[in-house]
């Protein structure tokens, strides 16, 4: 193709293989100490101002409390891992990782990657590669997962309880100004563009138009707190026998 440097396509490849080979040793070895294909697995969606990242320390925390949830082996939860790695491996800024994570469009991570370098990896690799660690993730089992569009990848998943947090706009717009210390303006614009890129993100793992009833439970972060929140899901978990 014209304008490529020579050996254009041979580097690309090698660094795509890098990227898969340095995703799965990472998470083989660092977060997956013990394999288990039946081991219980919980997702959290959110719309945005949703403390996603809280209820998961909470859950992970209340788990491993339980007498038997945590054997053999501790609760865990999973968040930035995965951009932090992408990032590292694609030597960008975590929030540039997370733009294309979030983006969502078709071909957009392929756009943007192709602007930082000549070696861009394409947007199916990205996706191909999100979904391989996240099942990798969710094949330990004890892993509370948060977003990354793992509702999409898992939801054929037996032993998975998959959960959407949300809340009206109005409550969440306060809750975004402290987080991010913008105006409500700004708050309401953000509200708005990252709940519909995070859709169009599980859209784009599920291959199909955006489903609410993926997720098992939705709770209103706005009625409920998050020690209610933690609670429902234990019973919820219990009831589907993933921990005693």
């Amino acid at each position: 193709m014209p304008g490529l440097l020579p050996g254009f396509k041979e580097r690309r490849f090698i660094m795509e293989n890098l990227l898969r080979e340095y995703l799965e040793k990472a998470f083989t070895e660092r977060t997956l100490p013990h394999n288990d294909p039946n081991g219980p697995v919980v997702t959290i969606s959110r719309e945005f101002g949703c403390p996603s990242k809280l209820v998961a320390q909470k859950l992970t925390e209340s788990l491993n409390k339980v007498p038997g949830a945590g054997i053999p082996y501790p609760w865990q939860y999973i968040n930035k891992e995965i951009v932090e790695t992408m990032a590292t491996e694609l030597d960008l800024k975590t929030v540039e990782v997370n733009y294309l994570l979030s983006s969502g469009k078709k071909g957009v991570l392929e756009d943007i990657m192709a602007s930082f370098s000549p070696l861009y990896i394409s947007d199916h690799r990205i996706r191909k590669t999100i979904t391989k660690v996240v099942r990798e993730i969710a094949f330990r089992g004890h892993v509370v997962i948060v977003g990354r569009g793992s509702v999409a990848v898992l939801h054929h998943r037996p032993n998975t309880l998959h959960i959407r947090l949300q809340a009206p706009l109005e409550w969440r717009i306060p809750e975004i100004c402290k987080l991010r210390n913008v105006g409500e303006s700004e708050a309401v614009k953000l509200a708005r563009e990252m709940d519909k890129k995070r859709t169009m993100l599980i859209e784009l793992l599920y291959g199909e138009a955006y489903d609410p009833y993926l997720f098992d439970i939705s709770l209103n972060c706005q009625t409920l707190s998050q020690a209610e929140i933690v609670q429902t899901i234990m019973g919820s978990m219990r009831s589907r026998q993933m921990i005693p």
